[in-house]
């Protein structure tokens, strides 16, 4: 549904909304040439049809790409019987309408038809309007229900609307280099090129953070593109940023090199020194500072568990010493009761489970017990149930049974009595 100018804003957009025209034909011309797909029907016979004008010529080669001697275009070589595709992209221009920047969003369609010269249509979606102070407004098609971007009533009128994730997912896409912008764009560094990301969203940074002026008067877009959408990051990594930048170090990847700071901070690093912030290989240092801060984060929690352990000490030893020195054996295996944190954190650790992690220790239902043989090797970490009177599970390495499992259950089982009378002495 269109809406009411609610200020003076929506109220300037309105207005500006009716004086725009129909889109330049050479910009259509550009689209139609650079987004949508220009393919080669071949046939197994070799016999080649442009999907652009329909001229037959043969093909033998072994190149993905070959050249129509008819209308000279680049094609993609296509093996396939189908004689006809659809394709629909979206597209954008760039315009200045009364102080405000405009993104036009254009939905492109076109039909290759085999043996007939392609056929193209384009349709208005949506403009998205900016003023000088980075406001954003956008006057669209209305839409549609259902679950795909482009379901716009076609015959509505382009009024002015609220702004969803939908306009700004459907106008992050190709735009028209011929593009004119505001005063204040221009004097931040939006002209000639621009950056791949989305323009409308560069053109609000540009207006309200002078890092992204910084970044793109210095041509670095590969920096820009990044940052415009990771805006969280430029925080972190300006500093960084900067001193990099003075030591002329141009990251591969700046999602990595985003990471390798947030690694090095996590570890304690000086994320301002050149050792640090410039490595020579970028994603071997990163790999270094992510094992390093998993162990530190490792260690982190081992201690805030200890903490929380040490916490309930005096609550474990008062509910289960009672049970200390029960001991069950056989000719192979000694089953004992576990009578200490440490003892928790031992077992766990060698047996890899999560008998001290999830707090086995403060089950007040639970004695825990570990089965091990003559030689003092780990088997099976035992849990038996106090109110059913038997085990209600043995783990042995990595959570699983062992050839011994049987056998220990049984062994536990048969000595419940030792448990039940300890509970309840005489």
């Amino acid at each position: 549904m269109s809406m009411k100018p609610r200020n003076r804003f929506e109220k300037a957009v309105t207005a500006s909304n009716m004086k725009l025209s129909t889109v330049s034909p050479k910009a259509v011309e550009w689209a139609v040439r650079n987004t949508v797909s220009h393919i080669a029907f071949r046939t197994s016979g070799h016999k080649c049809t442009c999907g652009d004008c329909g001229h037959k010529f043969d093909y033998k080669g072994k190149g993905k790409y070959t050249r129509c001697p008819q209308c000279r275009h680049k094609l993609e070589v296509t093996d396939t019987l189908t004689r006809k595709r659809k394709e629909s992209v979206y597209f954008s221009t760039i315009e200045r309408v009364d102080g405000f920047h405009v993104q036009r969003v254009f939905r492109l369609s076109a039909i290759t038809c085999k043996g007939k010269k392609k056929e193209t249509w384009q349709m208005e979606v949506c403009r998205i309007w900016l003023n000088k102070d980075g406001k954003t407004a956008v006057t669209s098609r209305t839409r549609m229900l259902g679950h795909y971007m482009d379901c716009f009533n076609w015959l509505s009128d382009i009024e002015l609307r609220n702004l969803t994730n939908v306009h700004w997912v459907i106008s992050n896409t190709y735009v028209y280099p011929n593009y004119s912008t505001t005063r204040e764009l221009r004097r931040n560094g939006m002209r000639g090129q621009l950056p791949d990301c989305h323009p409308t969203r560069l053109a609000q940074m540009l207006l309200e953070d002078s890092r992204i002026e910084t970044m793109i008067k210095a041509k670095d877009f590969k920096a820009v593109e990044y940052f415009t959408a990771h805006e969280m990051e430029l925080d972190r990594c300006w500093q960084s940023y900067k001193i990099a930048k003075r030591n002329r170090y141009e990251p591969e990847d700046y999602g990595l090199w985003c990471d390798t700071i947030r690694l090095l901070e996590r570890c304690g690093h000086d994320i301002r020194s050149v050792k640090y912030i410039c490595p020579k290989d970028l994603k071997a240092d990163h790999d270094k500072w992510l094992a390093k801060a998993t162990r530190v984060e490792e260690r982190r929690r081992y201690m805030d568990r200890m903490e929380r352990a040490k916490r309930q000490e005096a609550d474990f030893y008062k509910e289960k010493s009672r049970y200390f020195g029960i001991v069950i054996s056989d000719n192979d295996i000694e089953i004992s009761v576990l009578d200490s944190l440490e003892a928790f954190q031992a077992e766990g650790s060698s047996l890899h489970h999560c008998v001290f992690q999830c707090e086995y220790y403060a089950k007040t239902d639970s004695v825990i017990l570990s089965a091990h043989d003559r030689q003092g090797n780990r088997i099976e970490t035992v849990e038996f149930s106090l109110s059913q009177g038997k085990v209600v599970q043995s783990r042995g390495l990595c959570n699983s049974n062992t050839e011994y499992h049987d056998r220990i259950v049984g062994l536990v089982n048969a000595n419940a009595y030792r448990f039940l009378e300890a509970k309840t002495p005489a």
